[in-house]
């Protein structure tokens, strides 16, 4: 069982398609992913098969905190704390949708 699989969320902010993912697969696949829309909530967010995963845009976030959903600033990284209040688990680890995996260890050239 992996380390801390009851106790780990991994909220993702984003703005484009979730394909770096694949290269993280081995770390990531066994938790619980929230991924937070930024940008336009009718732009569609791919993220790839086999992922454990909550996605909220702009719309779910008015809804869920209307009224304070202003709270939640999409003109900067504000919107990851989103993530964080709807995660249920102890711990919190959070990435940006540009970082990659090392070659060294991803195997990439």
């Amino acid at each position: 069982m992996p380390l801390l699989k009851d106790d780990l969320d991994i909220v993702i902010p984003t703005i484009r398609n979730l394909d770096f993912l694949e290269m993280w697969r081995p770390f990531f696949e066994p938790y619980h992913l929230i991924i937070v829309q930024d940008g336009d909530p009718l732009k569609t967010i791919n993220v790839p098969d086999g992922f454990d995963f909550e996605l909220y845009n702009r719309n779910d976030i008015n809804r869920i905190l209307d009224p304070k959903a202003t709270f939640i600033s999409f003109k900067d990284p504000t919107c990851l704390y989103f993530g964080y209040m709807v995660s249920k688990k102890k711990y919190i680890f959070i990435i940006d949708d540009d970082c990659f995996v090392s070659s060294l260890i991803y195997g990439a050239n």
